[in-house]
This record gives structure tokens, sequence and C-alpha cells, in this order.
């Protein structure tokens, strides 16, 4: 789902959300079991874009664009299997994790040929069932300087 908004103090404000979910089984036959293997992402981004402002840096007074951004993703998969010989309703998890991360942005546009952009972004990692991997959080933050040269 894509949204666009009207114009909002002098700038646009566009986002975006997504959902998606997945589920396979695959039946054993020599094993009696049943594998269930299912997925589920959601995510959403909004930007606000503002464009030809003036804004004086080192002296000189140049039509600058901006741009602020958040995203936010979140996957869960899991592996389930169920013993028919032995069946119960929950079965017995496999595998599985919970990835979440959410990233804001701030990209600052000077000129055609210059720009500059500021991020953080979080990203976790949470075991499911059996997991054989441990619980992670990644922290990353920067400052990328795009120069165009012709």
């Amino acid at each position: 789902l894509n949204l666009t908004f009207g114009e909002l103090w002098g700038g646009n404000l566009t986002g975006s959300i997504k959902f998606s979910s997945r589920t396979a089984y695959d039946l054993g036959v020599s094993t009696t079991n049943i594998t269930e293997t299912s997925s589920t992402d959601i995510g959403f981004t909004a930007s606000y874009s503002k464009s030809g402002f003036d804004f004086p840096l080192f002296g000189i007074s140049l039509k600058n664009d901006v741009e602020f951004l958040i995203s936010y993703t979140s996957t869960s998969n899991s592996v389930v299997r169920y013993d028919m010989n032995n069946y119960t309703e929950d079965g017995i998890p496999q595998d599985g994790t919970t990835r979440t991360s959410i990233e804001p942005r701030i990209k600052y546009t000077i000129s055609s040929k210059v720009s500059l952009s500021i991020f953080y972004k979080r990203s976790t990692v949470e075991p499911k069932g059996a997991a054989r991997i441990p619980p992670t959080t990644t922290n990353e933050a920067g400052l990328d300087v795009n120069i165009v040269i012709q």
C-alpha cells in the first residue's frame, strides 16, 4: 500500500506499508512427519521531502533539498514439525527467528553534485524454538557524503 499526501509545510509526505505471509507444508512419507515452514513480513516507510529552500552555507545561498526518512521491517520465520505417530497440536518447534530493523535517515542535497546523509540503524535478531543462533543487536550510525565528479 503506497500513500502520497498533498503538500504539507511546503513539502511532500509519502509512505508505504507492506505485509506478507507464507506457509508451506512438507510431508515426509518415510518419517510420518509434517513440517510447517512459515514466514511473516511487515514493514513501513515514511518520508518527508522539501525542495528549493534557501539555506546559506559558507556564504553561498543555494537552492537546497532535504528529506527525512524512517523505515521499519520485521520478519518472522519458523519451522515446526508434527509427528503423526505422536501428534500434538502445537507440534515440535525446530527453528525460527524474528529479525527487526528500524532506520531513521536525513538526507540533505546541497546541489545536483553534492549530498549528505546521516543515518542510524538498529537491527535485532531473536531466536525462536530450537534455533541455534544467539540473540543479537546491532547498532550502526554514519554519515554518507556523495560528490559527483564528471
